[in-house]
């Protein structure tokens, strides 16, 4: 089967839409976890074998432009890595300090998980607020300003 001629307009053309599409894949002005180092890499290849530059070169950029944007990315990704412990270190610690004191809204005992907490609206958290507001209030040595309004008298730790 017989090459079809190259059709320069076409080329061009696609070429133009091809490049299009990898910068915005590689759009360094995206969070680095929204770029992609692929085509960042080919962008670059393209664009210095478009520029007359020598196919070693070309690639050699390209790796230099995959490598630098991994590398970003995997910084970010253990940088939220240890956010996430830490977030999870003081939700436990704010959990096991909430667990000292009895439920004023669903009941539960000292030492208890709360029962029925639903969805929290996003926010992380294993207790009723109200329990965290006494067991916060007890803990710094404070009378909670709500205490009253359950109706049940506020229990010791």
């Amino acid at each position: 089967m017989p090459e079809e001629p190259l059709n320069v307009l076409q080329f061009a053309n696609d070429l133009a839409g091809f490049r299009a599409d990898l910068e915005h894949a590689a759009n360094e002005y995206l969070p680095i976890e929204h770029q992609d180092p692929a085509a960042a890499a080919l962008l670059v290849v393209i664009n210095a074998l478009t520029a007359n530059t020598e196919p070693t070169t070309a690639v050699a950029r390209a790796m230099t432009t995959y490598n630098r944007i991994r590398g970003q990315q995997k910084e970010h990704e253990h940088a939220v890595e240890a956010q996430r412990k830490r977030e999870a270190a003081e939700l436990a610690v704010e959990e096991e300090i909430t667990r000292k004191v009895a439920c004023p809204t669903c009941g539960a005992e000292a030492g208890l998980s709360c029962v029925g907490t639903g969805r929290s609206g996003g926010l992380r958290k294993k207790s009723h607020a109200d329990r965290v507001r006494l067991a916060r209030s007890l803990n710094e040595g404070t009378a909670p300003s709500h205490a009253h309004d359950s109706g049940q008298p506020p229990t010791t730790v």
